[in-house]
This record gives C-alpha cells, sequence and structure tokens, in this order.
C-alpha cells in the first residue's frame, strides 16, 4: 500500500487540487443555494414572528377592559361604560396615537357603542353587529378574535379590530369589546421584506386580501387568489393555507423565488419575492471563478485522476460513503465489494461484518423501544418521571389527560414542578418520607389541583431510582384517576344516611297512621262527654276544676296527635281565611315549649296585616321548623324574634328578583342571633334530607317542609344568614282578596245554640254516636242517631220529615260516608252534607272527601267547632 502511495503521490496532489475544486462546485450549488435560501427564510420567519408578537401585545388592551366589573355590567350600565371607553380612547391615542384607531363595545344582543372623536368632541355611534360572524362565534363560546383588515370607516387607513369576550363570573359570554388597530405598524415592517435590487416583500390576510403591497392600488382591494398568474395563486393557496417555505416560479419568463411564513395568530402570511439570479448571484460568480480552475486542473490532470480513483480511491470513497450513511442512520446500504487483500481489502471485510452485528443489534433495540413505548404512549394510568426534588422530566399522555393538559409537552411547559399540583404540600412531605423508608409506596390517595384548578382525587405509586452512589435520584410514579369512584363513595355515604332518616320518618308515619284513628276516636268520647258534663255542672263545684283539667289534658293530647300527624304528613289540610297575628298568637305557647328558658322569645305584629288564606295548622308547622332550628343553632343565651308586616312589590322590583310576583304580601319574620350558616349550606337547606345535624338527630325535612307549605300557598321564601351573624327568614305570603267577613272563622264567640234543626247522624262506633248524639242535642237540634249506613239508608227512604243535614262518618264497615251520601241525597236532594272521621289524611283523601266544595271536620271535635262547622255548612 506504501509503493502504491509513493509512485502516485505527484499525480494525488494533481487530484486533490481537482477534487478540491469540483468539491466547491457542488458545494456552493448545492450548499450555499440552501443556505441562502434557509437564511431568507428566517429572516422572513423573524419578521412574521415580529408581527404576531406585536398582536398578541395588543390583544392584551381589549382583554383587560373585558375582564373590568364594568365591562361584565355592560349589559345592565352601557352609557357608564361609555363614559370609561370615552376615557380610554382619549388615553389610547395619547400614548399609541398610531396604532389605536377605534374602541367600541357590545352587548349580548349585538348592539354597539363606538367611540367617535370630531371637531375636538367625543361622541358614541351605536350600531348593530348581531349578524357579524365574530360576534356570533363569541357569543358561542369563543376566544379573542382579530376581524380581517378594512379600511376604517372613521379614519380612512387599513385597520384591523381585535374583539375580546366580555364573560360574567360563571364564564358565560355577555358581549364583546373591540379596538380598532392601524396597520402602519405591520406595513413597516413588510417594507422592510424587501430583497435584492428588485424584490419586495407583502402580507396577505387570511382570505387572501393585501394588507400591504409596493403596488399601494393593490392594498385591501385585491386578492392574490384572484391574481391572474396561476403560480401566483398557488403561492397565495400556500400562505392562506398557513404553511411556511420557498416556492419557486416563473413569471414574466423570470424564475422568482418566494419565501413565505405565517403569522398564527391571526391566520395572515407574510412573503418575500425576488428573482432567483438576484438571490444566487455571490455563488454564481464564485462558481465562474471555480469552473476556469477545474478547466485548467482537469486539462492537466484529467488522465492521473482517473487512474487513482479507479486504483486506490474509489474503494475508499465508497467506504466513507457507507460510513456516512450509517452515521445518519441508515443502515439498508448494500455490503461493500471486496476486490483485494490488501489493507484496504481487510478494512471492507472488517466493516462489512461490523456494519451487520450493528444492524442486528439496533433492529433488536428499536423492536423493544416501539414495544416500550406503545405500552407507554398507549397506558391507561398516568405514567411521570420527576427528579427527587420535584423537577418533571416525562409524563405520557394518560398523565396529561389526568390533569387536564392535551398532551404531556404542555403539561411539562406550564409545570416545571410537580409540587404545583398538590392541594396539601405535607403529602409530599410524606409520600418522599415513605419513599426513603421503603423505596416503593402503592396505592397512596390524595387530592391534588388539574388545570382548571379544581381538585381530584388520585391513587399513586412511586418508586425511588437511586444512582450511582445510592443517592436518591428520581421517581418513577404510576397515577390513576379515582375522582369518580370518590364521588361514588361519598354519593352513597350520603344515601345511606337519606335511608336512615327516611326510615325514620316512615316508622313514624306508620306509627302515626296506625293510632291516630282510635286515639282520636278515645280523645272524642273523652272531649265530648267532659263538655257535656262541664255544662250540666256549677263552676263552683268542686268537680268542675277536676274536669276542665281533664278536658285540657285531652286538647293537648288532640294538639299532639295533630302535631304528630303533620310531621309524618299525613295530617288534613283545610284552608281558611287567616288573621297572621291571631294565628301567631294562637301558637305562642306550643313555640315556648319548644324553646328553652335560655332562649327570649319576641313577637312584634304589624298593623292592619292583610288576611290570608292558608290552613291555620300550616302557619303552626312553619314556625315550629323554623323555631326548632333556631334553637339548634343557638348555644347558650340567645333570642328568636318574630315579626309581621305588610309590602307590596312592583314589577321593576320583581326584573331584580326572578323568584319574586308583583302584588299585595304579608311578611313573616323567623329571625335569631344563632351560629348562622355559609352560602354552601345556603343553597341546599331546602333540600329533603339535608342536614347539618348528626345523623339520627334530625329527619332534614324540617325546611323541605316549610318551603313545600309556602309554594303549596303561592307564596316564596328569602333567606338571609353569615357565619357568627345568626339567620333571618322572610316569607311572603299572598294578600287575601275576599271580604272581611271571611275572617268570622278565626275568631273566638261564644258557645251560642243553633237554630232548630233535623240532623241525621250516622256512626258506626257506638260511644262516638251516643256522645255527638248528647252535643248535638246540646245545641238544640233534633237528633236521628243511625250506627249503620245500611239503616240510614232504610231510614231516610221511609222518613217523611224532613231532614236538614247529614252528619256522618267517613270510614264505616258498609259503605263509606260518601257513597252513604250519594245514595241519601238520591232520596233527599236538598239535604246539607257534613263528613267527620278520626283517620288520617292519605286515607280520608282516598275516600275521596277532601275534594273542593265538600264539608269535613276532623275529630275529635269540641260543641263550639261543630256549631261553627254546622252554621257555614248550613249558611254558606
Amino acid at each position: 500500500m506504501r509503493t502504491k502511495i509513493s509512485s502516485i503521490i505527484l499525480p494525488t496532489v494533481m487530484c486533490c487540487l481537482l477534487l478540491l475544486s469540483f468539491t466547491s462546485y457542488y458545494y456552493i450549488v448545492n450548499v450555499i443555494e440552501q443556505e441562502l435560501a434557509d437564511s431568507m427564510l428566517n429572516s422572513v420567519g423573524k419578521s412574521a414572528e415580529s408581527i404576531n408578537r406585536w398582536l398578541e401585545t395588543i390583544m392584551i388592551e381589549p382583554e383587560s377592559i373585558a375582564s373590568t366589573p364594568d365591562a361584565k355590567n355592560i349589559n345592565n350600565d352601557f352609557k357608564k361604560f361609555d363614559a370609561l371607553n370615552i376615557n380610554r380612547h382619549k388615553m389610547l391615542h395619547t400614548r399609541y396615537s398610531d396604532i389605536f384607531q377605534d374602541i367600541y363595545a357590545a352587548n349580548k344582543k349585538g348592539v354597539y357603542h363606538t367611540v367617535q372623536y370630531s371637531q375636538n368632541e367625543y361622541s358614541i355611534f351605536i350600531g348593530d353587529i348581531a349578524n357579524r360572524p365574530y360576534f356570533l362565534s363569541i357569543m358561542a363560546g369563543g376566544p379573542t378574535q382579530i376581524t380581517p383588515p378594512l379600511i376604517s370607516r372613521t379614519t380612512g387607513i387599513p385597520t384591523i379590530f381585535i374583539v375580546a369576550p366580555i364573560k360574567d363570573d360563571d364564564n358565560q359570554p355577555q358581549g364583546l369589546i373591540g379596538a380598532g388597530i392601524s396597520l402602519k405598524y405591520i406595513q413597516e415592517i413588510a417594507r422592510a421584506l424587501k430583497a435584492g435590487k428588485t424584490g419586495y416583500g407583502f402580507i396577505i390576510a387570511r382570505d387572501g386580501s393585501y394588507i400591504y403591497h409596493p403596488n399601494s392600488d393593490l392594498i385591501m382591494q385585491a386578492k392574490i387568489t384572484d391574481h391572474p398568474s396561476p403560480s401566483e395563486k398557488q403561492l397565495g393557496m400556500l400562505m392562506i393555507e398557513g404553511k411556511f417555505g420557498v416556492y419557486r416560479y416563473t413569471f414574466n419568463e423570470t424564475k422568482m423565488v418566494a419565501f413565505y411564513q405565517p403569522v398564527p395568530i391571526s391566520g395572515w402570511s407574510v412573503a418575500t419575492v425576488l428573482p432567483e439570479s438576484e438571490l444566487l448571484a455571490p455563488a454564481i460568480r464564485m462558481m465562474r471563478i471555480l469552473v476556469v480552475i477545474t478547466c485548467i486542473s482537469v486539462i492537466f490532470t484529467g488522465c492521473i485522476i482517473m487512474f487513482v480513483m479507479r486504483r486506490l480511491f474509489l474503494p475508499l470513497q465508497i467506504l466513507a460513503t457507507r460510513t456516512k450513511e450509517i452515521a445518519r442512520g441508515n443502515m439498508d446500504g448494500e455490503a461493500i465489494d471486496v476486490t483485494s487483500t490488501d489493507e484496504i481489502g481487510i478494512l471492507s471485510q472488517s466493516f462489512n461484518t461490523m456494519t451487520g452485528n450493528l444492524k442486528r443489534t439496533l433492529e433488536g433495540l428499536k423492536k423493544s423501544e416501539d414495544n416500550y413505548r406503545s405500552i407507554y404512549e398507549n397506558a391507561i394510568e398516568g405514567i411521570m418521571l420527576t427528579k427527587f426534588d420535584g423537577t418533571i422530566l416525562a409524563a405520557n399522555p394518560a398523565m396529561a389527560n389526568i390533569l387536564g393538559y392535551d398532551s404531556a409537552p404542555e403539561l411539562i411547559k406550564v409545570h416545571s414542578q410537580v409540587t404545583s399540583f398538590y392541594v396539601n404540600p405535607e403529602e409530599r412531605n410524606e409520600l418522599l418520607a415513605l419513599l426513603l423508608e421503603k423505596r416503593v409506596v402503592r396505592n397512596y390517595e390524595m387530592q391534588i389541583y388539574n388545570r382548571d384548578g379544581d381538585t381530584i382525587w388520585i391513587s399513586i405509586s412511586c418508586f425511588l431510582v437511586l444512582d450511582a452512589d445510592d443517592t436518591p435520584d428520581k421517581i418513577e410514579s404510576l397515577v390513576t384517576d379515582i375522582t369518580e369512584r370518590k364521588q361514588a363513595e361519598k354519593e352513597k355515604e350520603e344515601l345511606s344516611k337519606q335511608l336512615a332518616q327516611a326510615n325514620k320518618l316512615e316508622a313514624v308515619g306508620k306509627l302515626a297512621g296506625g293510632v291516630a284513628h282510635d286515639f282520636n276516636n278515645m280523645l272524642f268520647v273523652i272531649l265530648g262527654h267532659t263538655e257535656l258534663a262541664l255544662l250540666k255542672i256549677n263552676s263552683k263545684d268542686p268537680l268542675y276544676k277536676t274536669f276542665k283539667d281533664i278536658q285540657n289534658a285531652a286538647v293537648h293530647s288532640s294538639n299532639l296527635t295533630k302535631q304528630l300527624l303533620a310531621f309524618a304528613r299525613k295530617q288534613t289540610s283545610v284552608p281558611a281565611v287567616v288573621d297572621l297575628n291571631l294565628a301567631i298568637e294562637n301558637t305562642l305557647s306550643l313555640l315556648r315549649r319548644l324553646i328553652t328558658e335560655n332562649i327570649r322569645l319576641n313577637v312584634t305584629s304589624g298593623e292592619a296585616v292583610w288576611p290570608i288564606y292558608i290552613d291555620p295548622d300550616q302557619i303552626s308547622q312553619i314556625l315550629t321548623n323554623l323555631c326548632v332550628n333556631a334553637r339548634d343553632a343557638i348555644s347558650g343565651v340567645g333570642r328568636i324574634d318574630i315579626e309581621t308586616h305588610n309590602i307590596s312589590f312592583d314589577e321593576e322590583y320583581c326584573d331584580r328578583n326572578i323568584d319574586f310576583l308583583p302584588g299585595d304580601y304579608v311578611c313573616l319574620v323567623v329571625s335569631d342571633n344563632g351560629c348562622g350558616m355559609d352560602e354552601e349550606i345556603r343553597q341546599h337547606i331546602f333540600e329533603p334530607f339535608f342536614s347539618t345535624k348528626e345523623i339520627y338527630e334530625g329527619t332534614g325535612l324540617g325546611l323541605a317542609t316549610v318551603y313545600g307549605i309556602i309554594k303549596q300557598n303561592k307564596g316564596f321564601i328569602n333567606i338571609y344568614s353569615e357565619p357568627g351573624l345568626g339567620t333571618t327568614f322572610r316569607i311572603y305570603f299572598p294578600r287575601y282578596s275576599g271580604g272581611k267577613d271571611d275572617l268570622k272563622n278565626l275568631q273566638d264567640s261564644r258557645l251560642e245554640p243553633l237554630k232548630p234543626m233535623n240532623i241525621l247522624l250516622v256512626e258506626d262506633d257506638v260511644q262516638l254516636l251516643n256522645v255527638c248524639k248528647e252535643i248535638l242535642e246540646g245545641l238544640n237540634c233534633r237528633v236521628t242517631a243511625i250506627n249503620s249506613p245500611t239503616e240510614a239508608v232504610s231510614y231516610i227512604k221511609n222518613e217523611t220529615d224532613n231532614i236538614d243535614l247529614l252528619l256522618t262518618d267517613v270510614v264505616m264497615p258498609e259503605m263509606t260516608g260518601k257513597e252513604l251520601a250519594s245514595h241519601i241525597t238520591v232520596v233527599k236532594p236538598n239535604i246539607k252534607v257534613l263528613f267527620m272521621s278520626g283517620y288520617t289524611a292519605d286515607v280520608i283523601a282516598h275516600k275521596g272527601v277532601l275534594e273542593a266544595g265538600i264539608n269535613f271536620i276532623h275529630k275529635p271535635f269540641t260543641s263550639q267547632s261543630i256549631a261553627d262547622k254546622i252554621r257555614e255548612v248550613m249558611n254558606p
């Protein structure tokens, strides 16, 4: 080999000269040309980036305005916002006179107000943009946008408008803010795009319109897609598509080169165009020199070069080429032909062996990498690799998805440290301590923040990686989103609590319904006989007080039964015209028994309070539930205030309070100075089964029952409460529009005998029948008492005397009271009917006697109540 080299050393020198010339030639043609093109493309890219950054900076101004409280209130107070915009217009024109041209705002209906400046005065121009695409996009939840360029109506110069959405606190679009931006700055950048002697630069919008062009007649007047040259059109299509690159074409028999880059934020595109000859002028001059040198070298050393290349350098060149290909990662080239046994031949053979081994090794590594990459990318669980100090090194798509990001690179770009995710930073310290102790932690559950700032639950398993010095280096983590599981567990727990409360209520309801009828009947017998006895003995008789105590105890037992049925929602509802002040006064004794002695109960009754139409027992239910809640909210000494007054709401007030309706109302206010409640609790207090008390300490139905009663009676309720400041309930009942005479049902009156009348009394219980008969006879009535509905039908068919009133029990063995009434009214169509029963509301309603227009009285009743009811029935 050394002999060969020595024998051709001089020709080799000449060969090197020729090789250098040709190498330089190809370098200029292939590399310098590419370098020049890349340089031009980068230059255009920097201009596009400069425009993009400028637009991003300008967008901050309308977005800042849109986020102000006055902007969010644009739909309520546009005039105030107009005044603020005039000040902003002055300020922006003072600071950026060549940039900001217009500023305007639009509400959610599409009505826009723009600031105009003319003859040293500012005014507001009003228009409508409801059908503009960018307005529709903004109101559909779209982001800040840049409108297509146009000639400003007020300034006459090319302008764009940057529109930013106005959103309320619930992130709902309420309108937009727009700022008119002059394109002068962008046109100045475009002028700098000129290259070479005849080259020029231009900018187009996303629809192909010229934003800048050396030919001013084209600006905002023509589109590149309408150019008569197909090549120019093709260039325009590439630019509109948002691509970047180099485009070569021929225009007027001149080869042209266009370099184009997009402006991402606006969808525009920037381009520089110049003749190819001007781009390659430096390279062409050097090429001419090298051509002369090459020709001289070829003439002198041509034969030697051919000989050396064939005999010596050709195998080495092949070997070098294959080496470069391998360095670039191309392992598919053919093996080198071994044509000699000298050093070059041995080198070629060794090279072929090495290449084969390397190829097999790389194929194995690639297959293994592909397998693990597929597992990593497609894993359902999140995978994250971090430094021990919390620096995020890598994450898979599932991890990005768990945290609400579109991709892992985006996640790593936003969060460099894993510590920013922790809701409780102490949990990371605890996790690190476990890793240092065990090196592996499995299924550690904790809460973290996602991209939107919401908390989610995760289960994390970690492995500690040590470096060569056994020092903690990295942490490999496997993360599972268990938010849905945690929510399901929470819901299951809440449902269990609700089921316990429902079972408790159902048990009380069954107990109440089971004993109410028999208990009421027994109380009726006791009350009836007691009342009859009190009428027969003198008030000074020693037994009078005894009978009076028995009567009071029976009445109290009757009230307790009603309260029990009201709690179980089985109490009959009989609306009446009610004086709210009188109804409260009648309930005070019950309320004082419910609250403790350390709580003072204050009542302030309004003057001339209007009557309302409601079941008086429902007033008692409302006050009972509210006072019990107030009692439980007071620790130590406290007070409960009850107040009534009249109030009227007009249309304007109701427009601001959507739950209210115009009209006259009677307001019942119940307030306390207890512990109060926060906003989260206030949002749920009227939900069935919701309770802040410990399990088994409350049903969670008290306020739900209050809410239902109020809505049933076409009223509404308002609550104000803050932690530590007590709670105030305001309940509004519609004013009763009937006559004042209807209030007589609520007034206390002395027991007076009825006008003489004939009453047919039907009751299957003999004791009740006898007591009821005695009461009616004591009221000056002639009573025919029958304990069988069948006998009553037979009696009425054979009776010739006039019967004024049928008083019948509802539930009887042979037929119901309503069925009995149907039979009797056929024979006596003018007879009045009054039903009575001691059963619960659901049983009575099932028998059809709680319908509108049907007279009913609940047992037990007193002589006074039955007398009042009979007068009501006989004189409707």
